[in-house]
């Protein structure tokens, strides 16, 4: 008897790729400013959306271990980032391989999603 294995649902903040590409991310910014306060309405898109329950919100967003990388090299602290990085794709690695990149799965899965909602 051959099983097949259902394959893991995806997190939106790693669909979006990191909460900066999200639109309730983009609208609390655009409300707020920079400056991040308490807005329930927009804390509760978090919670619908599943990202709260993996601790990722908008006090708390999701940075992809690339998105870690690239901030690491651009400010100096590239030691730092790649820590985060490295925690990120413990954290993750059912979804992004050791260099922090989309594994092939994913990005056929989210490709194939793309291609039915269009």
């Amino acid at each position: 008897m051959t099983k097949t294995v259902e394959p893991k649902e995806i997190p939106y903040f790693i669909k979006v790729a990191g909460c900066n590409n999200c639109k309730v991310f983009k609208s609390y910014t655009s409300l707020s400013g920079t400056a991040y306060g308490q807005n329930h309405a927009l804390h509760a898109k978090c919670v619908h959306m599943g990202c709260d329950r993996y601790g990722h919100n908008i006090l708390a967003p999701f940075i992809t271990p690339l998105e870690y990388l690239r901030i690491g090299l651009n400010t100096g602290l590239r030691k730092q980032a790649v820590a985060k990085t490295k925690k990120v794709i413990v954290r993750f690695g059912e979804f992004y391989d050791h260099r922090g990149r989309l594994k092939p799965w994913v990005v056929k899965t989210l490709s194939k999603k793309k291609e039915n909602a269009q």
